[in-house]
């Protein structure tokens, strides 16, 4: 395997940019109950991986690039399926959290779910 190939994966690419929008989420939390150095560490951390992911896609192959593409929808609907757990968990729980709180962890869960489901499918030929 090529050393283009170790650097740069569809799953990859989509588990930076899904950890930086996790991270992202978190923020207006931090904002909120006005935690500043919190706040700079967040947007400094999600400005990297943006920056990785960047060069990362600019490496791609064009094959690498429409597996990210695939890897990028999957990852949407994992997150969408974490937040939507949280946020029935939350209801059925009762308990009383704002959506700053339960936002973040909602996305963790679905960004967790989507890179072991890339761990645990089959490898793509």
């Amino acid at each position: 395997m090529s050393r283009q190939g170790l650097l740069t994966s569809g799953e990859r690419i989509s588990i930076l940019l899904g950890l930086a929008l996790t991270m992202l989420m978190a923020a207006p939390g931090y904002y909120i109950v006005r935690d500043n150095e919190r706040l700079v560490l967040v947007c400094a951390g999600v400005a990297a991986l943006v920056v990785v992911s960047a060069i990362l896609w600019q490496r791609a192959s064009s094959s690498v690039k429409g597996s990210a593409h695939r890897s990028l929808k999957r990852l949407l609907l994992w997150l969408v399926a974490g937040v939507g757990a949280t946020a029935l968990w939350q209801v059925i729980m009762g308990e009383p959290a704002f959506w700053y709180q339960w936002l973040p962890r909602g996305m963790t869960i679905g960004l967790l779910l989507h890179a072991l489901y890339g761990w645990w499918r089959p490898v793509e030929q």
